[in-house]
């Protein structure tokens, strides 16, 4: 499985992929390559250049929003898993047809974990 981690502040995104690579060590998931964005902009760019399975994106960006973010991804990728980073669990709510899956912050590794095997199954 192929990460993609969007996030503007650099520690959410440190925490995440830290989260992942427990996750990997329990056996739960296999992942090969976990890639972070710190903008809307270079999630894209490196969106348009390879597939992900897995996106997890905070919603709001300093550049733009994760729900547009979502909704390319589902256009061009469908088959992707996206799951919305937010500290506000009702805000997802409104957003439940753009992301497959939400991680309140602050993240747990445990919830993440239960969030993806779930995705993945």
């Amino acid at each position: 499985m192929k990460a993609l981690i969007v996030d503007d502040v650099l520690f959410t995104r440190l925490v995440m992929e830290e989260a992942l690579k427990i996750a990997q060590t329990k056996k739960k998931i296999k992942i090969c390559s976990i890639e972070q964005a710190e903008s809307y902009k270079e999630a894209i760019k490196k969106l348009q250049k390879e597939q992900f399975d897995l996106i997890i994106t905070d919603i709001n960006l300093k550049d733009g929003l994760g729900t547009e973010l979502a909704k390319f991804i589902k256009k061009k990728y469908p088959e992707s898993k996206v799951i919305a980073l937010t500290m506000y669990p009702k805000e997802f709510e409104k957003y439940k047809d753009t992301f497959d899956e939400f991680i309140k912050k602050p993240i747990s590794s445990e919830e993440l974990e239960e969030k993806i095997e779930k995705l993945l199954k």
